[in-house]
């Protein structure tokens, strides 16, 4: 007798062979046999070109079928821009939507509503913001004003969460290293100034990286007292009053204490990487890598690569690029010299007239740090426009309202990066940030939009405009965001020291650049 209901084997083989057909079908439309129209399906807001190109794989018996290539337009996703967000201005399609007025519009009027008691606590509101106790006192002990201890002293007295991982460590173990409580018996290894035409940042970078090299060969690295790295950067008399020769360290701490006990038999002036147990010359130190990654076991978390050879440069940058307590003075008596350094707030009403403002100490909070690396750049690389600075950072404020505002303090070499910055009270028209148009802090310094070697000389005294740069570097740290390039050895200066010598490290780095030029930058 056959089955009592025939016609469910069919509608089943029907389904199962519909299903088949479907996945085959799929199939060949996801693979390419069968192109994907993906024009019709293309945003049309602004900019980059991306092309999709699909293909079939080859098999012995079909032969490949051609690729279909699909074109977004370049005017549709403009994502560096920031008129992207809102090209033709912001209007929202609401009627009641309006964008509130400034506070500083009607004052007055708010003034008056507010009782006598209210009135009298309104100054110290604004001490409050400009002078937070425990923020004066990192700034001013990051400048050595009202410090008595040591460079370790005051990187201990930072709060762990702000710095690069096991700072505070890193910062003892290479402190320690070039320092032992015995110098008796150790080697060394004695470095030349083999780069007489780099500045400050192309230096410290090649110093660091020859440092790391001494650590793995258990060298104490010295600079060599005849011919010193950065000899260039300071005046030739610099050391006489400690009966030595130009050098770098007339300016920074000295990098051993040991520098006395190296003698021809316990020298070398260029590394010989037998010495290494593998022979294998490593951009870390492996104690430095696997406290590193160590640090990090058991979060499911195991950094390597680019992170762990940026971290590590940052902690050379650290502990080589720390003044002395000369130079600190001086640093510090040219930050406080209120005359040097000029504030504008931008009129977007009449841009030939910014309204000159004072640059406080320290920096007011969320006051944005953006150095405009110039120059000489061009032959090493692309140069980022001014306006693609601002751009970056604009593009940050619009997303972040609440806690920072439209006020930075530019270091550049360029002084038309300056002049431009002056006449740009805004890029974007959006309204909403918190307040309207930008604030330009700066330092009245001599500047050329040339080489480093080329603005030392515009002083009488290249030491001294050394150090006045150095203070500029110092001011960067004093904010609280940062744009850059890490293309550019002095954004690297700034991105390291805010992580090694203040407690900054989560504060956010915007890159103008390629957001990738840390990466592989040698």
């Amino acid at each position: 007798m056959g089955p009592k209901f025939p016609h469910i084997k069919v509608i089943f083989g029907a389904v199962v062979f519909l299903s088949l057909l479907f996945f085959t079908l799929s199939s060949y439309r996801v693979s390419g046999v069968i192109p994907i129209n993906l024009s019709n399906d293309a945003p049309s807001i602004h900019t980059i070109t991306v092309t999709v190109t699909t293909t079939a794989k080859a098999s012995p018996t079909k032969s490949c079928p051609k690729s279909s290539t699909t074109s977004i337009s370049p005017e549709q996703l403009d994502v560096e821009q920031i008129e992207a967000d809102f090209p033709g201005g912001y209007k929202n399609p609401n009627p009641w939507f309006q964008t509130p007025s400034s506070p500083k519009a009607y004052a007055k009027e708010l003034k008056g509503l507010l009782t006598e008691e209210q009135l009298a606590l309104l100054p110290a509101f604004k001490a409050a913001a400009q002078h937070w106790p425990d923020k004066l006192r990192k700034i001013e002990s990051f400048y050595g004003i009202n410090r008595t201890g040591s460079w370790q002293d005051h990187i201990n007295s930072l709060d762990d969460d702000g710095l690069s991982p096991l700072t505070k460590w890193a910062q003892q173990y290479i402190y320690d290293h070039q320092n032992p409580e015995d110098c008796s018996g150790k080697k060394f290894y004695v470095l030349k100034n083999k780069w007489p035409r780099h500045g400050l940042g192309a230096i410290i970078r090649r110093v660091f990286i020859e440092m790391s090299v001494a650590m793995q060969t258990n060298r104490i690295l010295i600079f060599d007292p005849e011919n010193s790295p950065g000899n260039t950067l300071v005046e030739e008399d610099c050391a006489e009053h400690r009966g030595a020769n130009a050098s770098l360290e007339c300016v920074i701490e000295q990098l051993s204490s040991c520098a006395a006990y190296a003698t021809p038999e316990n020298s070398v002036h260029e590394i010989d990487t037998s010495e290494i147990k593998d022979g294998k010359v490593r951009d870390t130190v492996p104690f430095a890598e696997l406290a590193y990654s160590s640090y990090f076991g058991g979060t499911g978390v195991s950094p390597g690569g680019s992170v762990l050879r940026y971290w590590w440069r940052a902690q050379l940058y650290g502990f080589i690029l720390r003044p002395n307590r000369a130079a600190l003075e001086r640093m510090a008596d040219l930050r406080l010299n209120k005359t040097l350094h000029q504030g504008y707030e931008t009129n977007r009403g009449n841009v030939a007239k910014p309204d000159p403002r004072e640059v406080p100490f320290p920096l007011p909070p969320s006051t944005i740090s953006i150095h405009i690396r110039h120059g000489d750049k061009a032959g090493e690389g692309r140069l980022i426009s001014t306006r693609d600075y601002i751009v970056a950072a604009e593009r940050f404020l619009l997303r972040n309202p609440l806690s920072y505002m439209k006020r930075a303090f530019m270091s550049t070499e360029d002084p038309g990066a300056i002049a431009e910055a002056k006449r740009t009270p805004f890029i974007n028209p959006i309204r909403s940030f918190g307040n309207i148009d930008w604030t330009w802090y700066y330092s009245n310094i001599p500047r050329v939009d040339g080489g480093p070697q080329a603005n030392l000389a515009l002083a009488h005294n290249k030491t001294d405009s050394l150090l006045t740069h150095m203070m500029q570097l110092w001011m960067a740290v004093e904010c609280d965001t940062f744009v850059g390039n890490r293309n550019s050895n002095w954004n690297k200066m700034i991105d390291a020291i805010r992580c090694t010598l203040m407690d900054k490290c989560r504060a956010p780095y915007i890159d103008a650049g390629f957001m990738a030029d840390w990466i592989n930058f040698p």
